[in-house]
């Protein structure tokens, strides 16, 4: 996997995190895009799932509400496709994009944060 191909998919993209995951990635954020494919059902499943909790528990941020709900829709229209789930990381901010099997255009992305707490450990 290229930048170049990372690059070319997110400016193709119309979603809402497109824009800023791109710029993120031209800016010289870390990315990354792991050999291995998921499938599409699989992950909308998850997402669909952890989005709805958002949701229930009282998420104040309407634009990751909205990003991920639209990263959810293409996992859903993607079906039973297989997406590749690259990582732009500029902290704090995390972007989730899925491309697709053949790399020709993104499935879907999403802004999150990168998780910055300090590790729970046992007394």
């Amino acid at each position: 996997m290229t930048f170049e191909v990372l690059r070319s998919a997110l400016a193709r993209n119309g979603s809402i995190s497109g824009p800023a995951a791109l710029a993120a990635l031209l800016s010289g954020a870390r990315w990354e895009v792991p050999s291995n494919t998921a499938s599409a059902r699989s992950l909308w499943a998850i997402w669909c799932d952890r989005l709805d909790m958002l949701v229930e528990t009282g998420e104040s941020d309407p634009s990751l509400l909205e990003s991920l709900a639209q990263a959810v829709d293409g996992l859903h229209d993607a079906g039973d496709s297989r997406v590749y789930m690259a990582t732009v990381i500029d902290p704090p901010r995390r972007f989730h994009v899925y491309l697709s099997e053949d790399l020709a255009h993104c499935v879907g992305a999403w802004e999150g944060r990168v998780n910055e707490q300090a590790p729970r450990t046992a007394t």
